[in-house]
């Protein structure tokens, strides 16, 4: 990343430090997932973005931080979306899905399925794990919905979300956003395949 993109993070000077630490997370979580975190140095992330690595300490206190923050910042994408409560369980699925293939073919959302908790302090993978698991309870309550207002057809919400959270999170793996599906039409196909035979014949 070059200096110019580093001094464009300033937008006013009441947002200047907030917005250069956004660029140190992306920053960061691009090259974790490209090189591992564990074979990234804070002097790795610091070259990129042109700074010094002292510079980083201004934001960061550690390596470790960055990681919890990135990861946080993706599983806050998903539990801080809005949701229709009025709309029926099937739909609520429908819209779920589509934020978590946009979630985790993000910077953030891709470094925290590819790295994973365990480079974590055993403290900070307690808090991320408890994220995962707000999101996995999430889609449980949706399907549990959709088959009370009977829109989903009768199934194990725990295994169906189990199911569900196997093939979505190995998108990472090998999505490219270069290549023939973009984000849109790639979340179309993955909820093609995830709800076919879920959704109720009555369903709306």
């Amino acid at each position: 990343m070059q200096k110019s993109i580093w001094r464009g993070a300033i937008q006013t000077q009441n947002d200047q430090f907030e917005a250069k630490r956004q660029v140190v997370l992306r920053t960061a979580a691009r090259i974790f997932s490209r090189q591992g975190f564990h074979q990234t140095t804070l002097a790795d992330v610091a070259k990129a973005l042109n700074v010094s690595k002292p510079t980083l300490y201004h934001y960061f206190k550690s390596k470790d931080e960055i990681l919890l923050d990135v990861q946080q910042a993706a599983i806050d994408q998903i539990l801080d979306a809005p949701i229709d409560t009025g709309a029926s369980g099937y739909d609520q699925l429908v819209a779920f899905l589509r934020r978590y293939v946009e979630m985790i073919v993000d910077d953030f959302g891709t470094c925290l399925i590819t790295t994973g908790v365990l480079p974590l302090e055993a403290e900070n993978q307690k808090l991320v794990r408890k994220g995962s698991k707000r999101i996995e309870m999430l889609l449980r309550e949706m399907l549990k919905q959709g088959i009370a207002d009977g829109s989903v057809v009768r199934c194990g919400p725990r295994i169906t979300a189990k199911f569900m959270f196997g093939a979505l999170n190995w998108i990472p793996n090998w999505y490219r956003s270069e290549g023939e599906l973009d984000v849109e039409a790639l979340a179309a196909r993955a909820i093609e395949f995830l709800t076919r035979g879920l959704r109720a014949p009555s369903g709306s």
